[in-house]
């Protein structure tokens, strides 16, 4: 997948601690056909004084995901939680009015979220962006023109997000 300038996209390593963690950053310039110059939008360099700047592999990155109407979380219902500067992959453990605890993928842990810190984990198949019903293990594409399931109503917060297909389907 080609990138381009001043793209916001998000950068989730395959390695270490960084695995089922986005972190939201800009490309700055393409460094060959499988590398790019990104910028992090909250991580810094060591001394603190910068945002972080790094060459990263192509397949580390992806763009922004859409965002997708949806507060009507559910136990399991896999999701992303900002967490520590970061968009990190787990499942909603159970709701406390009006907020959520949700145990991460990377460390075992819960946390406890407002709503507004939550979004739908979706996967991006193909140039789709898929989510995972983890009751049924249906795959039903994202849309921004309504929610993935039938019993959501509002929005999820996070930043501007890229286009998604024009209507869900299940898959």
């Amino acid at each position: 997948m080609a990138f381009r300038h001043n793209q916001a996209v998000e950068i989730c390593k395959k390695e270490g601690g960084f695995q089922r963690t986005y972190y939201a950053a800009t490309i700055l310039a393409a460094i060959g056909r499988t590398r790019y110059l990104v910028r992090y939008e909250s991580r810094f360099s060591e001394d603190r004084t910068r945002l972080l700047t790094e060459a990263v592999d192509e397949s580390d990155i992806r763009p922004c995901p859409p965002s997708v109407p949806y507060t009507g979380f559910q136990v399991p219902d896999r999701v992303d939680a900002y967490v520590d500067e970061a968009w990190r992959v787990g499942s909603i453990a159970r709701k406390v009015d009006p907020n959520y605890y949700v145990k991460l993928d990377s460390t075992g842990n819960e946390e406890h979220c407002p709503s507004h810190k939550i979004r739908l984990h979706l996967e991006l198949e193909d140039g789709r962006w898929i989510y995972y019903r983890p009751r049924n293990d249906a795959a039903v594409e994202a849309s921004t023109s309504r929610p993935p399931n039938d019993s959501g109503q509002a929005s999820t917060s996070g930043e501007p997000r890229s286009d998604a297909a024009d209507q869900a389907s299940t898959k």
